[in-house]
């Protein structure tokens, strides 16, 4: 029980556990900045059902995913677009992560403009947060921006942030994406931690066997 404690106490300290039970993802329609929040650079012209954006300031990965074929353009507005390998089509479905690490709040624009994408179907918004807890939300894409702010109390982080359309022409692009607070964890501070929890285990063993010992 006392080595628990001292394991707990540990990763408390590492930030590796939630320290509030009022932890939770709040959605708000719009475009609504955060503070720290860094601009999605989207301008590397890949290809493919996976492809990398990258934060303006402290040039962390941003991962996006889809079954379908998603392109970054390599001149204009940084956006996500899908396409059948010759021509742009409508982007129904994409995920959005931080490789190896986490977020506090995102903003993005399932934008409709032009030829490409239908109006008046409903987006699904599915939140996992690192509690491994889905917190999903649903609105209405029109001509034009469709802002949402995703934000985090308590000090809850998100893992993944999933979107699906429901028309099957889906919408034009994936535009203006923007995050705050992504991080990653260090190597060197994963390790350290490994080692110290190790170091715990092994001091508080000893202790027991020389109070048995006695």
């Amino acid at each position: 029980m006392r080595l628990r404690t001292i394991l707990f106490c540990a990763a408390l300290g590492m930030g590796l556990l939630p320290t509030s039970s009022k932890a939770g993802i709040i959605f708000t329609l719009g475009n609504n900045p955060q503070p720290g929040e860094e601009n999605v650079l989207l301008n590397k012209g890949t290809t493919g059902t996976t492809v990398f954006g990258e934060t303006n300031q402290t040039h962390l990965p941003v991962q996006f995913t889809s079954t379908q074929t998603l392109t970054e353009p390599a001149s204009g507005q940084a956006r996500i677009e899908a396409t059948n390998g010759t021509s742009q089509i409508g982007l129904t479905n994409v995920t959005i992560s931080v490789p190896g690490g986490s977020y506090g709040d995102l903003i993005f624009n399932p934008d409709i403009t032009g030829t490409i994408g239908t109006p008046g179907g409903t987006l699904h918004v599915a939140v996992t947060d690192n509690l491994g807890v889905v917190s999903p939300f649903d609105y209405t894409l029109s001509n034009g921006q469709n802002f949402l702010t995703i934000t985090t109390t308590g000090g809850q982080r998100i893992v993944s942030t999933s979107l699906s359309y429901s028309l099957a022409d889906g919408f034009t692009d994936l535009r203006q994406v923007r995050i705050s607070g992504a991080v990653v964890p260090e190597p060197a501070g994963i390790t350290m931690l490994g080692t110290g929890l190790g170091m715990l285990a092994i001091c508080s063993r000893r202790r027991l066997l020389r109070k048995q010992s006695a």
